[in-house]
């Protein structure tokens, strides 16, 4: 076969896969849960997150539907009964470029001395457009379990410091206080702290170590992330 006719064929196999799954898009999963403005007004009902647009969307009594950007809401949360856990959201700054910053909604996914949190990553790579509309970015199980679909951050004093950077910007000038405790805790346990859930489980222990160690504690009290 030559080259046109079978990049023509590997094409109408790659369609005939994929848009039945363009067509059939997923249903809005409604939560119930509030909402913390800015002026601390707080709203409870239905909610729903869409990552992608990063709009949180209240479902009121009368089934109309209001949708709230990070500039309105400074944090909001449910309790995800498909995991089994509460889930909290807060608005930070996110920095576009050296000059510019924008309010962004982030997940935590860890609180503490130092939290963690997450946010969609952008899409790359072969149909990108058909697949990053906002409808497939609804929070849903199979979107939120999969932490692939995300970017980790621990927030310091202001700062993202993404995960991708774990011993510059993150171990090294953050950590390094309880490196004896941390490096038994990895031996003891078998982590591979060169992964992101090695390194989630790292600082959850971290955290742990700071609230349990009486000087730490006088020395560095533990600020919420959330308002």
């Amino acid at each position: 076969m030559n080259t046109p006719l079978k990049f023509t064929g590997t094409l109408l196999i790659v369609l005939f896969l994929v848009l039945p799954t363009i067509a059939s898009s997923p249903k809005i999963n409604w939560q119930a849960g509030h909402l913390l403005f800015w002026d601390r007004t707080v709203l409870e009902g239905d909610l729903s997150y869409n990552w992608a647009a990063e709009m949180i969307s209240l479902r009121e009594p009368d089934g109309r539907i209001r949708a709230f950007s990070a500039n309105q809401v400074s944090e909001f949360g449910w309790f995800d009964f498909s995991l089994h856990k509460q889930r909290d959201f807060v608005s930070l700054v996110k920095h576009l470029d050296k000059s510019r910053v924008s309010q962004a909604f982030f997940e935590i996914c860890i609180d503490g001395s130092l939290p963690v949190v997450r946010r969609l990553r952008t899409r790359h790579g072969f149909l990108k457009r058909a697949f990053s509309h906002p409808v497939y970015s609804n929070d849903q199980p199979t979107l939120t379990q999969n932490a692939e679909h995300f970017d980790y951050f621990v927030y310091d004093a202001g700062r993202l410091l993404a995960l991708d950077r774990y011993y510059l910007d993150i171990y090294d000038p953050l950590m390094t206080g309880y490196d004896r405790e941390l490096h038994q805790y990895v031996l003891t346990h078998n982590i591979n702290d060169r992964t992101l859930p090695g390194r989630l489980v790292l600082i959850n222990h971290y955290n742990w170590l700071v609230q349990h160690d009486t000087k730490a504690a006088s020395a560095k009290e533990t600020v919420p992330i959330a308002n």
